[in-house]
């Protein structure tokens, strides 16, 4: 069992303090202190969480800190109980860089409160959290959809391109099926991943602009596709017709991947 470089009770009292109490989550802020029913204790519902984890093995694990650098102040949080579980069961999507954005946010903002300074940052804060949410979710969606689709490119170059073509590829797929199947099911999963990606885009399009949006409605259309199944199994030309699709129009789906990847990152850094 690996050990873990936890923060001492200073530590977590200071975490807490330095952000009044509140999740530093800039989407939460709740109140994370406060009375209990009997007089001589209080309710706690707020937690000093790492920013990089305590231990090997763990959300945005750090093998360059030393055991006192991974439970110093600086690599900690104050969250609610509930941010605080969000954070780790998605890493990806809640980074280290981003957790120190919210951490530096939150410890400014209690020090306009106390100080009675008007905090410039609060106006804009929830916009620009939620356009970079939505530019990291699309790049994210992107990449995800965009990397199975240049997997099954390559395993058709390599397997099917110059030995198997049309109705020789369907007969091919057929005859050895068996050593086939765990890649082509695996290449399947590009239908999950386009639903990802369009459910990405309704909920955020007014955060991404028009431009991104109907660059990743052209990107979504050129996948689709016909093909011709009798449902029992004895003729279908899904493949096919799927790697036909895809040979002919990956070049241009790897164009538009880079211009919507250039807009993300001018619209993340802006």
């Amino acid at each position: 069992m690996n050990k873990r470089d936890d923060f001492s009770q200073k530590t977590i009292d200071r975490l807490c303090e330095r952000v009044g109490g509140k999740c530093s989550n800039p989407n939460c802020r709740r109140e994370t202190k406060g009375p209990h029913s009997n007089p001589q204790k209080r309710v706690s519902i707020g937690e000093a969480a790492h920013i990089t984890a305590a231990a090997e093995g763990g959300p945005r694990y750090n093998p360059d800190l030393t055991p006192e650098e991974r439970s110093s102040i600086e690599n900690g949080i104050w969250l609610c109980k509930s941010c605080a579980r969000m954070i780790d069961s998605d890493e990806n999507q809640y980074p280290a860089e981003l957790l120190y954005t919210w951490k530096s946010m939150a410890e400014y903002e209690q020090f306009c409160i106390i100080n009675q300074m008007d905090n410039w940052l609060k106006s804009n804060v929830v916009f620009e959290s939620r356009k970079n949410i939505a530019c990291r979710k699309a790049k994210e969606a992107l990449d995800n959809l965009h990397g199975i689709l240049q997997y099954a490119y390559e395993y058709w170059k390599h397997n099917f391109e110059n030995r198997h073509y049309g109705s020789f590829l369907e007969n091919e797929l057929m005859e050895h099926w068996v050593l086939y199947e765990d890649d082509l099911k695996r290449i399947y999963t590009f239908q999950e991943k386009r639903v990802l990606l369009k459910e990405v885009l309704l909920e955020y399009s007014l955060d991404l602009g028009p431009e991104i949006c109907q660059e990743i409605n052209n990107y979504c259309n050129y996948l689709n596709f016909s093909y011709q199944s009798d449902t029992c199994g004895l003729y279908d030309n899904y493949w096919r017709c799927f790697f036909e699709m895809l040979s002919t129009c990956f070049g241009i789906l790897a164009s538009i991947k880079k211009k919507v990847d250039d807009i993300l990152y001018q619209q993340y850094s802006a």
